[in-house]
């Protein structure tokens, strides 16, 4: 690349990284917005920008994706019993489906551009992140950063979706979460998650084995969220492949095993509230997030398991939501409100949505995408993208396909390190 090109393709990865963290929305009507504006931006400025350096096995993937996402719509019955929605519900799918192949082109646009970074770039991009996400969390709770975080959150987010739940945080977690310009805590933890493993993937320190249980044991005590744990399996999964099952990753599982003992010490320690909530079944949260959405998918499967309710389907799910509500004790009321009425599983919604057929034709197709891109790191980027899914809404957003490209962009560059040496 020419010098002007490289710099517009690092302001560009810097335009993504900043709107795919803070996904803000930019409302154009009371009913039609374009979501995390900032990451389409970034990622379709770079899909333009590198549109020739695209190969032929990104776009046989692409046509693939596509195929899959229409597939999941014209050759499901639950599609054409809902053709009402069209008119009710303000064209739900067809909106549903632009946002898919914007996310889309968004995804490939950063992962091409990322591409071209070589592996210690993407790791000294993530580290500067995490250390910036860390200092960033611990002024909010600590250094009264919370004042202009909140009145910055105000101007970029809609009320509905801005977390004020300050009540909830001091009793379940001893003090206010850190929400550092995103519209809720846990938001922080789904960025931080993805650059935690973008780094560990690519950093070649002798330290960066203990370094990374350091990082990940700071972000839960500093950000406050458990959920950050979900990283534990990918970053194992990049031992096995950085070893090819050699030594080094029995150093890792043993390194694994000793300090498990001391993560769950800490945990407890840190969320003896919400862990009595979890446990005596008063976390409505947990049971959202974690519960109900494979209630309802188990719901949806027994009407529709080949193809399940299409990609991006929302309204014509909320029947199996309401009855799933119900006999989990939840209020329906309060979960049609949501903008997740299914839920908030990445995981479990993309099984709703696609059905058994659907799911296996996605998941091989993610499967043989990595193993052309990644190579021989391809389980650790399948690691990482199945906890990353557990924290996120859906697989048709710009979530979903931006930390797909984050994590394949690290893991191919991971495996070009490693054939070199």
């Amino acid at each position: 690349m020419t010098t002007p090109a490289r710099t517009l393709n690092r302001l560009l990865i810097v335009v993504f990284l900043t709107g795919f963290y803070l996904q803000a929305d930019l409302v154009l009507t009371a009913s039609l917005k374009i979501p995390a504006v900032g990451a389409l931006f970034g990622g379709l400025g770079l899909l333009a920008l590198h549109l020739g350096r695209l190969r032929h096995g990104d776009l046989v993937f692409v046509a693939t994706w596509i195929g899959l996402a229409l597939a999941s719509l014209v050759a499901n019955p639950a599609f054409w019993e809902a053709t009402e929605l069209w008119s009710r519900n303000d064209h739900a799918y067809a909106t549903s489906f632009a946002v898919f192949l914007a996310a889309l082109a968004m995804g490939i646009g950063a992962f091409t551009g990322l591409r071209l970074w070589r592996a210690e770039e993407i790791a000294r991009l993530a580290l500067s992140a995490l250390l910036l996400l860390l200092a960033g969390a611990a002024a909010e709770r600590w250094l009264g950063l919370a004042a202009i975080s909140d009145q910055v959150r105000t101007l970029l987010y809609a009320q509905d979706v801005t977390y004020a739940e300050n009540l909830r945080d001091q009793v379940l977690y001893g003090g206010v979460r850190p929400k550092l310009f995103t519209s809720e805590p846990s938001h922080i933890a789904k960025f931080y998650v993805v650059m935690l493993l973008a780094w560990y993937a690519t950093a070649s320190a002798w330290w960066r084995m203990p370094a990374v249980y350091s990082l990940l044991l700071a972000g839960v005590a500093v950000v406050q969220s458990p959920t950050m744990l979900v990283a534990l399996p990918a970053i194992w999964a990049a031992d096995l492949c950085r070893s090819r099952a050699g030594a080094g990753w029995l150093l890792a599982v043993a390194l694994a095993l000793a300090l498990a003992p001391l993560g769950l010490a800490a945990a407890e320690a840190l969320f003896a509230g919400r862990l009595e909530h979890i446990l005596s079944g008063q976390d409505t949260s947990f049971i959202y997030r974690a519960v109900m959405p494979f209630d309802v998918m188990a719901r949806v499967w027994a009407d529709h398991p080949l193809f399940g309710l299409g990609i991006g389907a929302k309204e014509s799910g909320i029947p199996y939501a309401v009855a799933a509500a119900h006999d989990l004790g939840l209020d329906a009321g309060i979960l049609l409100a949501t903008t997740s009425p299914l839920g908030n599983n990445g995981l479990a919604i993309g099984l709703i949505q696609l059905g058994a057929v659907g799911s296996v034709g996605f998941a091989a197709s993610l499967v043989a995408f990595w193993r052309f891109a990644c190579r021989g790191h391809w389980p650790f980027a399948a690691a990482g993208i199945l906890g990353y899914l557990l924290l996120i809404g859906g697989i048709n957003e710009p979530r979903f396909w931006g930390g797909l490209a984050l994590l394949s962009a690290a893991a191919a560059a991971a495996e070009r390190r490693a054939s070199e040496v």
